[in-house]
């Protein structure tokens, strides 16, 4: 940007960050409603979906709260005597305040006020019922404070249906709905103010700019480590060969790399070794400790396979004053970066003889062949949620 005014530096700079920040906040919308949909398909497990969402620092997942409310209820009824309307204000509630939809469920508390209506000489008389109640209503969010405001707003809603029925529902006093939930969440809010309070500084443009595609970079990285960590534990259940597929279609569905692929390739490598010594039996030992150097059960960064070896002491035979042990030697091999089978099949001999030649130089042998054949190829299941 040396031959840009500053000026228009920092314009570009601003663009960038404001487009950064739109990627994040895409990202975290689409992240978050592609897990609770496996979730609903019951793909996942609720409490790993509630720590993902966590490990990522987005919305927790909605749930049902239960918000409390204090008021006055008042409406008519006729009762053969003030003992009944009383016991009426004491313990009921008018049917039409039980079919209000969503529900509301409200508990008498004290009784204000029984009254009859003018003109009640007539059995039985009206009585004009008033009573402090406490209420109870349910609404399904993220936070309380979201919860709270949907409670209210659907009772406030409610409100001209009782009216109509001639009952009142008045001095509503909500009680605030207790959460340890509710805790701030990483929505890129930092980011996003950097770039709203931009002045014309050119060091600070650029922090934003830097500090909007950390922000990005991050959650990427938080979102496909989590995947692929819960790939490898196992937190699915069932076969990781059709596992894989959809953890791979998840990353790829938010625009995120493929999980890596692989060719998993079996090489077997024939070869005699020469040894000196009394026995058939001593001979073979002898070979099978030297072949331990080319044996391991797991695989590294160094040697991307498992390999073991065998021999039988009934094909030994002896030449020339030296036993000659036949040994076979089989190497599981995942070979990422291969663009065919066949590329896969060669790389993974030359790595056999590569490994063989390593180990046993010093050591009289004879190679006689290696084969690789490869067994699969697709996603490799040997994954790092770290790396990968």
């Amino acid at each position: 940007m040396s031959d840009v005014s500053l000026p228009e530096q920092i314009r570009l700079l601003r663009l960038e960050t404001t487009a950064a920040i739109a990627q994040r906040e895409t990202l975290a919308v689409e992240a978050r409603s592609a897990l609770i949909a496996a979730l609903e398909n019951r793909l996942i497990c609720r409490p790993g979906c509630e720590d993902a969402l966590a490990e990522w620092g987005l919305e927790p997942l909605p749930q049902r709260w239960t918000v409390c409310a204090e008021a006055v209820l008042s409406y008519t009824r006729s009762h053969t005597d003030d003992q009944q309307a009383r016991e009426q204000a004491r313990f009921g509630v008018p049917d039409e305040v039980r079919r209000l939809d969503p529900a509301v469920a409200v508990y008498p508390r004290q009784v204000v006020e029984v009254t009859r209506e003018p003109g009640g000489e007539a059995s039985p008389t009206r009585y004009r019922l008033t009573v402090r109640v406490d209420l109870q209503t349910w609404a399904t969010a993220t936070r309380a404070v979201d919860a709270q405001v949907a409670a209210q707003a659907a009772v406030q809603r409610q409100l001209p249906v009782l009216a109509a029925a001639g009952i009142m529902l008045t001095g509503l006093t909500w009680h605030a709905v207790d959460s340890a939930d509710d805790g701030a969440t990483d929505t890129g809010s930092g980011a996003r103010t950097a770039g709203d309070q931009l002045d014309d500084d050119l060091a600070a443009a650029i922090a934003a700019r830097d500090g909007a595609f950390d922000a990005l970079a991050s959650l990427r990285r938080r979102i496909r480590s989590r995947a692929i960590r819960a790939l490898v534990d196992d937190e699915f259940g069932g076969s990781s060969h059709h596992v894989a597929p959809r953890v791979d279609g998840f990353l790829t569905g938010l625009g995120l790399d493929a999980l890596p692929r692989a060719h998993h390739v079996i090489a077997v490598a024939d070869l005699v070794l020469l040894v000196a010594a009394d026995t058939a039996e001593q001979a073979c030992e002898a070979v099978r400790d030297t072949m331990r150097a080319v044996t391991t059960d797991g695989s590294d960064e160094t040697r991307p396979w498992s390999a073991y070896g065998w021999t039988d002491r009934e094909h030994a035979s002896v030449d020339r004053g030296r036993w000659r042990v036949p040994w076979r030697h089989e190497y599981e091999i995942r070979l990422r970066d291969q663009a065919t089978s066949a590329d896969a099949a060669a790389a993974a001999e030359l790595l056999v003889e590569a490994d063989l030649t390593r180990a046993l130089t010093g050591v009289d042998h004879q190679l006689i062949t290696v084969t690789a054949t490869v067994e699969t190829a697709g996603i490799d299941l040997c994954l790092d949620p770290d790396r990968d």
